[in-house]
């Protein structure tokens, strides 16, 4: 009987112990006023009746296979001056639609065997001067799709446990605030163009906005590539860098490729501290000649045609003779 009561006494006393702690504890005690209250000066009503500042509308709307839960990239990826969506659905594909209207693009969603949590990037896998989409997958293997939807046979296989997520590696470091630091070529430069005669102009702007006493985060270590599809019989990878010891516009020249093709201008740039920033376009080269060419040649046939049209004889007319029988 008294083991019993001694147990009971002991149980008591922790229970009694238990609800002393949970009153003196602060963080228990503290409530979330803004939970409760919501927004207290804000008035839903007339927020639901306003239309938003800037201007936002809907252009389109599409399904794809299954729930996203990465961020979709976009890029031109075919380089044909338009933007493409690349959406990594969350299980077995990768889907690219048309900037414009949403379509899929043709060859499109391509097969993979895992799920995806991670956004795709682009790279020139094989140094064609092509790059091709790049999709890591949760089971740790990195896949190699090339534009066409196409998945390559090389791949990457990281073991689980030495996965990182793509904003604690290297060159992924997000960017916490807008308009801070960063490249981007000028409008002029990268809107979709034909190329001709042996060298075309880049313009770009190196923005740095960081306050004193930091200073700016010179020197810029800006990189300029030209990449060049496989029709290019000489260097698919043309580089071009320059140091940058302050921000601003800036000029630089880059060759051009003799043969009818296009291309896309990749501009990185490195800062002192070792951040990575980088813009991108896509352009053709002697397009355009070759079209003129064309009608070079088109034309001249045309107009003969044309004369022998109207020069043709009368109907009835009699047809000239060349014999010797005069009869």
């Amino acid at each position: 009987m008294r083991p019993l009561l001694a147990f009971a006494a002991v149980c008591a006393l922790l229970v009694a112990a238990a609800a002393e702690e949970e009153k003196a504890n602060k963080f228990r005690q503290r409530e979330a006023s803004d939970d409760l209250l919501g927004y207290p000066h804000l008035d839903e009503d007339a927020l639901l009746n306003t239309k938003c500042p800037k201007h936002v509308e809907l252009r389109w709307q599409t399904e794809v296979s299954s729930s996203i839960y990465a961020t979709p990239l976009i890029a031109d990826i075919n380089s044909d001056g338009k933007l493409e969506v690349v959406v990594p659905s969350f299980v077995h594909y990768l889907e690219v639609l048309e900037g414009s209207d949403g379509d899929k693009l043709p060859g499109w969603p391509a097969f993979h065997q895992s799920n995806v949590h991670s956004s795709p990037l682009l790279y020139d896998v094989d140094k064609d001067g092509t790059r091709e989409i790049v999709l890591a997958t949760y089971n740790g293997v990195v896949n190699f799709f090339r534009v066409s939807g196409y998945m390559m046979m090389d791949k990457l296989e990281v073991p689980r446990r030495k996965e990182w997520r793509s904003s604690n590696q290297g060159r992924n470091n997000a960017a916490y605030r807008y308009n801070r630091e960063g490249i981007y070529v000028k409008h002029g430069s990268r809107t979709f163009r034909d190329e001709e005669g042996k060298h075309f102009w880049l313009e770009f702007e190196i923005v740095d906005k960081y306050r004193v006493p930091n200073g700016n985060q010179a020197p810029y270590n800006v990189t300029v590539s030209l990449l060049v599809p496989g029709n290019y019989q000489g260097e698919r990878r043309i580089v071009v860098s320059t140091i940058y010891n302050e921000p601003g516009k800036q000029r630089m020249k880059l060759p051009t490729v003799p043969v009818r093709t296009t291309g896309t201008v990749f501009v990185e740039m490195v800062d002192k501290n070792g951040f990575y920033f980088s813009d991108e376009f896509s352009l053709t080269f002697h397009m355009h000649y070759y079209k003129l060419l064309k009608w070079l040649v088109l034309l001249p046939m045309l107009g003969m045609f044309s004369v022998l049209v109207i020069l043709r004889p009368q109907e009835g007319a009699p047809l000239p003779s060349f014999s010797r029988n005069i009869d």
